[in-house]
């Protein structure tokens, strides 16, 4: 049942953004923007624009 409500729930995420050709990612990356690392496991992105996040960025976290 988790399973099902967790599809459902990311085609809506995809289904309401602005994206006009919106993809999925999964996975831990990084980007940095203006001094801060953001860091997700999940990216929705624009399929002409590309994925702006990768694995390389997130070696710049502090670690804890």
């Amino acid at each position: 049942m988790k399973i099902v409500l967790t599809i459902i729930s990311l085609m809506l995420i995809i289904g309401c953004s602005p994206i006009k050709e919106p993809r999925l990612a999964f996975g831990k990356k990084c980007v940095i923007e203006a001094d801060q690392v953001i860091w997700s496991h999940v990216w929705v992105y624009d399929k002409t624009d590309g994925l702006k996040a990768n694995i390389e960025d997130c070696k710049q976290i502090a670690p804890k």
